[in-house]
């Protein structure tokens, strides 16, 4: 997990990334992308060629979550109330809080919903009503579980893609193999029997 505030931010992988649009070369450091939500730009105003990279970077650094951080009260009613740190282990990837502005946010929801909210623009800070988090997450259906299918799908591709690669490749070596024995056995029959290499009788009742 990674935290804003002078911790850590995870071995997150300086890559510099290009991509040609059109006549324009774009480039950007994914390494120096915020990840305060507050700084981020919304998904849908990057270059469709970058989203993907952006998504990427963001989905290896996983949510915000400082955990050291002393979580400051806040009046509601006759009540003190603070952001429970617990809440991370009943969320793990995909509540993000952040310390300068004492709200939290929705990581599935930044990434893949179209849909805004309070979890993607503002952030929620009702500590008193955390039903209002579960209302977030809602049906199977809702825009949060959507996107969480996607974060989802999106996060195990690379690694499907690598595995269908290797199937594939080892499948390639095994016809190949196939194919070669069958190719040198036919060269040692012939050799052996001194017959050309071009048949002569190719009919049904022919054992050559």
């Amino acid at each position: 997990m990674n935290e804003i505030g002078g911790t850590s931010l995870g071995d997150v992988p300086i890559e510099t990334n290009t991509r040609d649009i059109g006549d324009e070369r774009l480039e950007f450091d994914v390494a120096q992308l915020p990840l305060d939500p507050r700084l981020r730009i919304s998904i849908q105003n990057y270059d469709t060629d970058v989203r993907d990279v952006i998504r990427r970077a963001y989905v290896q650094r996983g949510p915000c979550q400082p955990r050291n951080h002393e979580f400051p009260p806040k009046k509601m009613g006759n009540k003190d109330r603070r952001f429970c740190v617990s809440w991370y282990n009943e969320y793990p990837s995909w509540l993000e809080y952040i310390i300068a502005k004492d709200v939290v946010f929705c990581l599935y929801c930044y990434l893949f919903s179209s849909s805004d909210g309070s979890f993607v623009n503002g952030g929620f800070s009702n500590w008193k009503r955390k039903d209002i988090i579960r209302k977030h997450v809602g049906a199977p259906s809702s825009a949060h579980n959507q996107a969480r299918v996607r974060y989802e799908s999106f996060k195990n591709q690379r690694q499907s893609i690598q595995l269908c690669f290797i199937k594939q490749s080892h499948q390639a070596r095994t016809e190949y193999r196939i194919r070669l024995n069958a190719s040198i056995d036919c060269v040692r029959f012939l050799l052996r029997q001194g017959m050309a290499f071009h048949g002569h009788d190719e009919s049904e009742d022919s054992n050559n």
